[in-house]
């Protein structure tokens, strides 16, 4: 059975959803779609994430590439993109809003710049995509339901970028306002008061104040470097599911991995334990998963977290892209035997 696998970069996460909806909106078995950044289209429990999404691929689908200066961003999608475009059986171009199809990246990328790709919310190329893909999916032959969950998905997407502006205008602040920038804590109530423009994203409730102060703490520089790569970390791979206790051996091994594509040093993976315990005590993370013994397997960012991770402001994200750079893998020295190296000489 043909699949539709979804490339895409974690932060792009809503307009990926939003292709996943409309999908089956029309009539696509959800057990044919690949995206990994929803537990329901992704990578199964206990499987390493690598090599899950590696198999996956090589079953030659239909790849979506949903195209970004994010994705473009990211060493883990550009390997995605050169695995998948080998193996691949069908493409779609897919650009966000934002994105434009004259940039340097695409030209210059491995897919042929001469092929059309077509912006996101544009509902003429979306129609055309969805009839395209009848011919290999069962899409609904009722055209006027189609038309439709189009128009739906289309005023969507709209949304979303004008949602993004907002809230990206408020956590901007963020350098010029002091401590109170995402949220603003009344000093005669101590009530947490949300912004406006960012209900869409939190929730009225004691995790708020620690998200606020750890990227306070982002940006005076008092986190741990492991606490920047373990965010790194799920922002590339859309891990906001991670494991713990018995658990923790099949995390690391991801993490060991990612490491090697960023040519990072191992101080995540060596301390991932210790990290994760210092998220807990921040009050940054919920249990999903208990054992037998009501022991966590396996929690979650709490969604505060999440969702500013996926709409973060450049600085934001360079001040996390610098622990990467202040982590790089350390090439092992060679011990030269000079007086071994001087008897191999053939004179």
């Amino acid at each position: 059975m043909m699949k539709i696998f979804i490339s895409h970069s974690s932060k792009n996460l809503n307009y990926g959803q939003a292709i996943v909806d409309l999908l089956v909106a029309v009539g696509i078995n959800s057990e044919q779609i690949i995206f990994t950044s929803n537990d329901a289209f992704g990578i199964p429990t206990g499987q390493n994430i690598f090599n899950w999404l590696k198999a996956r691929i090589t079953e030659k689908p239909h790849v979506i590439y949903l195209l970004s200066s994010e994705y473009y961003s990211s060493i883990a999608c550009l390997n995605e993109m050169g695995a998948a475009w080998i193996v691949e059986n069908e493409h779609t171009i897919v650009f966000t809003p934002e994105f434009k199809a004259s940039s340097p990246e695409f030209q210059n990328g491995a897919l042929d710049p001469r092929e059309m790709g077509f912006i996101i919310n544009n509902p003429d190329r979306i129609t055309e995509f969805i009839e395209n893909l009848r011919s290999s999916f069962p899409i609904s032959s009722n055209t006027v339901f189609v038309s439709q969950k189009i128009r739906e998905f289309v005023a969507k997407v709209n949304s979303f970028n004008i949602n993004a502006k907002s809230s990206l205008s408020i956590i901007n602040n963020f350098n010029k306002a002091g401590p109170a920038t995402i949220i603003d804590l009344p000093k005669e109530t101590g009530e947490i008061s949300v912004k406006k423009s960012l209900k869409k994203y939190v929730e009225i409730n004691g995790s708020l104040s620690q998200v606020n102060k750890f990227f306070k703490d982002l940006q005076e520089e008092k986190l741990k470097d492991e606490e920047i790569l373990l965010l790194h970390y799920s922002m590339d791979t859309a891990r906001f599911k991670l494991g713990v206790g018995w658990k923790s051996n099949g995390e690391i091994d991801n993490i060991k991995i990612w490491e090697e594509i960023h040519s990072l040093n191992s101080n995540l993976s060596n301390g991932y334990d210790e990290t994760m315990r210092r998220f807990d005590l921040k009050k940054l993370t919920e249990v999903t998963e208990l054992t037998s013994s009501n022991n966590p397997r396996e929690v979650i960012l709490v969604p505060d977290l999440t969702n500013l991770l996926l709409e973060l402001p450049e600085e934001i994200i360079l001040k996390i892209e610098e622990a990467l750079v202040r982590n790089p893998r350390i090439a092992q020295k060679t011990s030269w035997n000079f007086e071994k190296e001087a008897d191999d000489l053939p004179f």
